[in-house]
């Protein structure tokens, strides 16, 4: 075979640095202490850190879009502890460069640094307050109440401000870590400050970007303070970290390119196995995200009834169903009767084929395919319908490699037994176990391979999550991993690759205005915006 130019995957993608890295809070309080110990002033650090968020702020309410007015009051709720010690330095940088900032502090001790902060806000006669603000005192709040590593409910009547506080639609944007957030696992300790932005400081807190946490998070946003890489390197030496990924990763993470003297089948072969009288569409939006994908060779096989609406949307690819005899069925034999699957660089199994049991022989031909397996939906689910512990053992009995990309209720039916931590954790256990890389859909995608590398999204698109875009990702990431199986250059990064540009395209419709994207704008933006643009 004629080998593609070699774009080879890094052997990092992306780069694990603090741009990066998704960490837990004891992770970054070690880097923080390595820096202390190296001689770097605790007091230093908090300026550094606390300047950062206060231009970042000044940008934001400067930019003119904002609606905000300098003669409109900012209030900044000051903690005890060195979190309230960056949001007095927000306070003071504010009032210094003319904006109308009060304080409320409602504690009688502080940490030495903070109360100096508080004394010097004192001296430049920032007012402070001595009873809580009420909603609507102040357009915006500032809360640095409690930062990193909170474990436990906020105090009673701080409780009831964030309560009517959120009651009220009160804007916050908070310090580094919502207050009542455990930022560890992402779930709410009781009331919570919901914010509306979080300036996340140094690294990104892995709780933060969980589903429970979102809707208290709003949108998250990474204060750099300049970690350097000795002390990054303490927590990446403890094995492989999981990395945050944005849309503006997609330009990092390179694709094969064909030659041009490449045809139809050197860029790729993908056989989808999806569809049924239920749910005929499954097929035609797994078999649209493939074609978006730009595979060379789509061959479809499934019910003739379903064939034909695909084969009316998409001419061009190959209909496999017409050579068969008798004709194909739905039912849990329907590979049995395929041609060979190695004439297939990858296999789609799933997407809309309805449930029926699980029958061990059926399934030998895909455990015995060397390309790559692709599982999605009702794939899955007849998986899952093997006694427990034996799918695990099919997957780590497959002889090639294997993706799956499961919701939440098809992974828990899958992997009942990794049913604790967060989606990452599960997602992670459950690649190590079975030898697969999992994609764990969800409004923060996880994807962990079975060497130990992880990803995270840290964008969604909760207006595009509609029923079909599934099927859409599904066949677009098959595609794109049967042109890396044909290049020779598989590597299971780019399945994260692929729900990156998944995300990417229906963002840029709700961008442009398109507030609901459906499953088929989704997969046409896919085909455009092409691997490296937009």
């Amino acid at each position: 075979m004629d080998h593609w130019p070699a774009h080879h995957w890094p052997a990092q993608w992306p780069a694990a640095d603090a741009a990066h890295l998704l960490v837990y809070p004891r992770q970054l309080q070690a880097v923080e202490q390595a820096m202390f110990n190296a001689g770097m002033p605790q007091a230093a650090l908090m300026e550094k850190a606390a300047l950062a968020i206060s231009r970042r702020v000044q940008e934001l309410l400067g930019t003119a879009d904002a609606g905000w007015g300098r003669n409109r009051a900012v209030v900044v709720l000051i903690g005890p502890g060195h979190n309230g010690g960056d949001g007095a330095v927000v306070a003071r940088e504010l009032h210094v460069a003319g904006w109308e900032v009060t304080v409320w502090s409602p504690f009688a001790r502080h940490k030495p640094l903070t109360a100096d902060h508080l004394q010097y806000l004192e001296k430049l006669g920032v007012p402070r307050l001595s009873e809580a603000p009420t909603p609507g005192q102040g357009q915006l709040w500032i809360d640095s109440l409690f930062g990193l590593g909170q474990s436990r409910p906020l105090p009673g009547p701080i409780a009831d401000l964030a309560r009517e506080a959120r009651l009220a639609g009160q804007c916050i944007w908070a310090v580094d870590v919502p207050s009542g957030l455990d930022d560890r696992h992402g779930q709410p300790l009781g009331a919570c400050f919901h914010s509306r932005r979080t300036f996340c400081l140094g690294l990104y807190k892995r709780g933060l970007v969980q589903a429970t946490a979102l809707a208290v998070v709003g949108q998250l946003e990474r204060v750099d303070f300049g970690i350097p890489n000795w002390a990054l390197d303490l927590v990446r030496e403890q094995g492989p970290l999981p990395c945050g990924l944005t849309t503006g990763d997609r330009a990092t993470a390179p694709w094969p390119v064909p030659p041009s003297a490449a045809d139809k089948y050197g860029r790729g072969r993908l056989l989808l196995l999806a569809g049924s009288q239920r749910y005929p569409g499954a097929a035609v939006l797994a078999a649209a995200g493939a074609d978006a994908s730009g595979a060379g060779a789509v061959t479809i096989c499934m019910a003739p009834e379903v064939a034909r609406r695909v084969s009316d949307r998409y001419p061009h690819v190959l209909n496999g169903t017409a050579d068969l005899s008798p004709p194909l069925q739905s039912g849990p034999l329907v590979w049995r009767q395929l041609p060979e699957l190695g004439r297939h660089d990858a296999v789609l199994l799933g997407p809309g084929m309805d449930v029926a049991p699980f029958v061990a022989h059926a399934w030998e031909p895909l455990q015995k395919f060397t390309g790559l397996l692709v599982l999605d939906a009702d794939g899955l689910n007849r998986l899952a319908a093997t006694p427990e512990g034996e799918a695990v053992a099919w997957l780590r009995g497959r002889r090639g490699p294997t993706w799956i990309t499961p919701h939440i209720r098809e992974f828990d039916r899958l992997f009942p037994t990794y049913c604790h931590g967060d989606r990452l954790e599960r997602a992670a256990a459950a690649a190590r176990a079975a030898g697969i890389t999992v994609l764990l859909k969800g409004p923060r995608t996880a994807v962990a391979a079975a060497d130990g590398r992880c990803w995270q999204l840290l964008e969604g698109v909760p207006t595009a999550a509609r029923a079909g875009l599934g099927d859409v990702l599904a066949g677009f990431a098959a595609g794109r991993g049967a042109m890396a199986a044909a290049a020779g250059q598989l590597d299971h990064g780019q399945l994260a690759r692929a729900a990156l540009d998944h995300v990417h395209a229906a963002r840029q419709l709700v961008r442009e205005g398109w507030t609901h994207p459906s499953p088929p704008m989704v997969a046409e933006r896919l085909r455009h915006q092409g691997p490296q643009k937009g």
